[in-house]
Parts: C-alpha cells; structure tokens; sequence
C-alpha cells in the first residue's frame, strides 16, 4: 500500500554478546530475551518483538493484531508509533464481537470505499469471531468474515468502517475449511474479460470445501461502490490433495487455501498473463506441511459471466519456508511486488530465550520469466510442470515461460550500499576452499556456476574447524538447489533437514556466423547456474536464475561461524565466474535500537 505513489507502509501482524552457549546448554533455562540478538536478521523486515503476525506481548501465536511499519524505498523502516509498548499496533482485535478474537491478513489500497484516489487508505481484512479455526477441524459458523479498516492521515491512525463486516458470511453450500485473507485490486483487464459495462475491482480468499478441495472464492464489485461484493463463484477447483504435476516438481495443493492471489502480468510482447498465488496446507510431503504456490493459467469467462481459471504450469513460489506470500503493485516502479513470512525453525526450543518469531523475505519482484530457443524432447515439453512450453518453432526448439521472481534490484543496489564488496578472480575449483579475509552473518553473495559436473556451491556460516557450516550447492545429477543444514548447529533440538528445491537448467540453440555473415554452424548450450544467497543472522534466502527462490533458516551455535567459502564435491571440477561477497550489511531500522525486546531498551 502506498502514501501516493512513493511511500509503501507494511503491516504486520538483551544482548546475546558475552553469553556462553554449547551443544548441549538447556536454552529452556535461559532468562527471557537472553538471545535476542543471536540470530535476529537486521536488514529484514522484523516485529519488534514477539509473533510477527503480530502478538507484540508474546512469542507464541495470539492476540493477532496489525503493527505498522513505513518505507520510502522498501530498505529503510520506521514503526509509525514507535517500537516501545503498543506503540507499533494500528488495528487491534474487538471490541465488536466480528472480529474479537484476531485480525487476520488482508490487502491494502490507497482509496476511498467509493473507488476515488482522495488520500484515504482501505485495508480489507478477515475478522474472526471464534477459534480455533483450522483446516483439519470442524469450522464454527461465522468464524470468520470480511472488513475494512480506514485511514485519513496517511496511516497514522486508522479506524474500522461502522458498516463492518461487508461479506458477513463464506459461499452458501461451502462445508469450508477456512474462509480469510482476502486480496483485491482495480483490475482493467478482468473487466474486458467479463464484459463490464463499468469498472469493478475483484477480490479473492483462501478457502477449501471439506472433504473436496481448496478453493479460491471470486467476488467482484462496482468501483462507485468497495462494500458491495457479489459471489462470482470459484475461480479453480482442484481436488483434495492433488497435484499438478510430479509433487517434487510443482508442489500439493493439499486441502485449503490461504493468502490467495490473482493478477495478470504483461511479457515483452505486450501479451497478458494470468496467475494465482495461494498457500497450501496439508500437502503432506516431508518437509512441506505447506506450500506457497503459483499457478499459471488460462482464463476465460463462464456461462455465468464469471471466470475460470485453467492452470497450464504450477510451481513453488518459494521451496523453503517462506509463507503467506501476497503482492501489491508498486504505481511508482511499474512492477509487481510480493512478500513472505519466514517463520522460525527452532522446533519451539529456545524461542523464549530468543524473544521473537519470524521475519519478512525480501521484497521480490515478479515478472513473466521466458526462455527462448529451449532444446527439449516430446515427454519434457508435454509434462505438466513448473514451466510452459510453447508449441515446437520451426527449427524445432521451444519458448518456456514460468513466473519470474527475483529480490527487487534497487533493493539489493541498496542494501549493498551498506555493505563492504569483496570481488573474487575468476577461477576453477576442484576442491573446497574458504574465501579469505570475509567473515560475516550478515551479507550477500552472487556468482555464476559455471560447468559444475557435480555438486558445488557455497558455505556459509562456518566455523574455522568446520564444527558449524551450511552448505548451499547445484547438484545437476538431481537437478537440486540444495541447502544441507545437518550441521547448522551444534543444537540439536533445532531443525537440521536439508532444504531443496527442483531446478532444471535449460539446453539451448544457437547460431554462430562464420566471419563473412554467411553460413555458420547451430550448436547448443547450457544455462549457466547464476546464484544470489541473502544471510542474515538465522535467514537465508537463494535466488536462481530468475525463477527459483528457497528460504530457511540456520542457527549456529558458535561466535565464531562467520566463514564464508567455495563448495565442490569430490571429483567435480567447477568455474566461478563474477563472483562477489557483500558483508556486514548494516541495520535497515534507523530508529530502532539494537535490541528492543523490551520497552525500556536504549542500546
């Protein structure tokens, strides 16, 4: 959401220096907020304190209320009320029994309810009126419902529209698993494709029928009029648990849906393209209770004048843990924007040691990624899997588009800004070795693989003697991103699973002249393996080629797990080529202390 066009505001729901902390310490016994600032990332988006989404007054979800954080450029954050107390939270939960038990996730505009750009701020949201409220439980009647909250100066203090809630209750004849989280837009496109004879803005919801599938609920309503939504009926319906493709490959639409998304996006052709972002849960698949998801699909109008939505490639948004993740428009940069929530990985062990849970990814920006000239058989084109492939060209190669993500630029430009650069000479590996003279936890790393005839990458956070490191490599034979956290920690109470996701580099044609301009000979390569690794205290972020992104996270033990280095299996030999670190990137809050776990800090 944006103060005009140039202010986006993101609502959200003691030193650890000098500390002792072994293998086997008992973190359970540690005072409260004792390793605040172990592991906390500082140029990530974070709460204060406490769950992120958000409980100021507790680490463990409740209480879910909205904090208030704002940006002029999505590096640099200021808590519009201050991060003492409550002076961070905008909206709160009650005292009208709609939304008395939480304020759940929504989207925001900066308009009015009758559609004019008059400087007021709409948030619509889900409140929920009775908990427990889960997929994998019967849903109490009118848990949850659909309302707005407003703002008339810029988002200092906002205020809930009287005529809450405006959807009172979920789709007549949906036995729901969940009903929230609802994202709107102006939406032009949709409009020609309806045939409206005025302009509407749409909205969407996580959802899911029991015993049937999740779903996306479709609703529309007359731009003149924001609180006068119409059911247009489910836009998808997948069935319970399927998948689109191999589930290693395109993810499991499990049961329910939340944080669902629906927008188009222009390629460099000036072709539309229509996709859908949702979070699914019980897919069932070791190390993904849920997923977060992008569909690609076609969509065209039903008989009932709504639309259908066909999905034709499916794949993860993000291959970690990286949650919850919704987009808005950025009006200034032209782009769409998405965020995630990275939630801790501590197995609840030492999080009140700790004093928070969870950070923001990354702003990323997304893009219809397209590869031209792709050398690909029958089986592999016809494959329903994270990409599209077009029908063969007449030289026989393909075109294949999958959505394209990647940390936005001018983001990184900046946090780089903050950092100090270290370029590493172009070379070949054929063993691991540390790079000298960078020591950090909290940097950037970027690098072409180049030829890698096994696995080789990077490590991060490693201790000296090699007691604390993580391993983050291509591996082409199973074609993985792989980030192998077996020894993160000497804790073992931490999660230590290794965290992959598929990557499949592309075979291409080309076509080289001879030096007259004539003739030549068409050969064919493949893709180069260009990677960008984020850490950020316990945060890591990987970026690949443009359309891949996994996150996760590591909680070394030692004070001294700062190396950095060059991973190469046994017998592999691998080109780095442009390779460059970016360490100590410094702190993204100006008006924060370095630790506010309490509302009396000052350091």
């Amino acid at each position: 959401m944006f103060r005009s066009t140039a202010l986006f505001t993101l609502l959200a729901g003691s030193l650890a220096a000098g500390l002792d902390i072994k293998a086997d310490t008992n973190l359970t016994e540690l005072p409260t907020n004792s390793l605040f600032t172990k592991w906390r990332p500082i140029y990530h988006f974070t709460a204060p304190r406490g769950w992120l989404n958000w409980n100021p007054n507790d680490v463990q979800w409740g209480n879910i209320s909205w904090g208030h954080a704002v940006s002029r450029d999505l590096v640099e954050w200021v808590d519009v009320g201050g991060w003492k107390g409550d002076g961070a939270t905008a909206i709160v939960a009650g005292p009208d029994a709609y939304d008395s038990k939480g304020i759940f996730s929504g989207t925001g505009y900066s308009t009015n309810l009758q559609g004019e750009a008059d400087g007021t701020l709409a948030l619509f949201y889900t409140g929920v009126s009775a908990l427990p409220t889960a997929w994998n439980i019967p849903y109490i009647p009118k848990t949850e419902s659909q309302s707005f909250a407003l703002s008339h100066d810029g988002g200092e203090t906002w205020e809930k529209y009287p005529g809450n809630p405006v959807i009172v209750e979920p789709p007549g004849g949906w036995n729901i698993t969940g009903w929230r989280d609802p994202f709107y837009l102006p939406w032009p496109e949709m409009d020609d494709l309806l045939d409206k004879s005025e302009p509407h803005w749409y909205m969407v919801a996580g959802s899911g029928i029991r015993g049937v599938g999740p779903r996306i609920p479709f609703y529309s309503a007359p731009t003149r009029n924001l609180t006068q939504w119409s059911f247009l009926g489910a836009l998808w319906e997948p069935k319970n648990n399927e998948s689109f493709g191999d589930v290693l490959e395109t993810g499991s639409y499990g049961f329910n849906f939340e944080v669902s998304g629906f927008f188009s996006l222009r390629d460099e052709e000036g072709n539309d393209h229509y996709f859908a972002t949702m979070g699914s849960e019980g897919g069932g698949v070791p190390g993904h209770g849920r997923w977060s998801l992008w569909a690609e699909g076609e969509t065209s109008r039903r008989a009932n004048g709504s639309a259908q939505f066909d999905p034709v490639a499916v794949g993860p948004a993000d291959w970690g843990n990286l949650y919850a993740i919704t987009s808005f428009y950025d009006t200034k940069g032209c782009r769409r924007v998405s965020w995630g929530w990275s939630q801790e990985d501590m197995n609840d062990y030492g999080v009140n040691a700790q004093g928070f849970q969870g950070a923001m990814g990354l702003p990323r920006e997304l893009f219809v990624h397209k590869t031209y000239n792709v050398v690909a058989d029958n089986k592999t084109a016809t494959t329903p899997t994270n990409t599209n492939y077009s029908k063969p060209s007449a030289n026989g190669t393909y075109t294949v588009t999958s959505l394209g993500m990647k940390p936005l630029p001018d983001v990184v430009e900046s946090l780089r800004s903050k950092a100090q650069m270290h370029q590493i000479e172009d070379k070949k590996y054929t063993s691991p070795q540390k790079l000298d003279g960078i020591s950090s936890d909290h940097f950037e790393l970027s690098a072409t693989i180049r030829g890698a005839d096994g696995p080789a990458g990077f490590t991060v956070r490693a201790s000296p003697g090699g007691e604390e490191v993580t391993t983050i490599a291509f591996n082409p034979a199973k074609e993985l991103i792989v980030v192998d956290r077996s020894k993160s920690s000497l804790i073992k109470q931490f999660s230590n699973a290794t965290a992959s996701g598929n990557y499949r580099p592309y075979t291409t044609s080309h076509h080289d002249s001879d030096h007259s301009g004539e003739g030549g000979r068409r050969g064919v390569e493949v893709e180069d393996i260009e990677m960008n690794i984020f850490v950020d205290g316990s945060l890591v972020e990987v970026f690949v080629g443009g359309r891949f992104a996994l996150t996760t996270r590591i909680y070394p033990t030692r004070d001294d797990a700062l190396d950095v280095g060059v991973y190469v299996g046994e017998g592999v030999g691998v080109e780095l080529v442009d390779l460059k670190v970016w360490s100590g990137i410094g702190s993204v809050w100006p008006e924060r202390p370095v630790d506010t776990s309490n509302t009396t800090s000052s350091t």
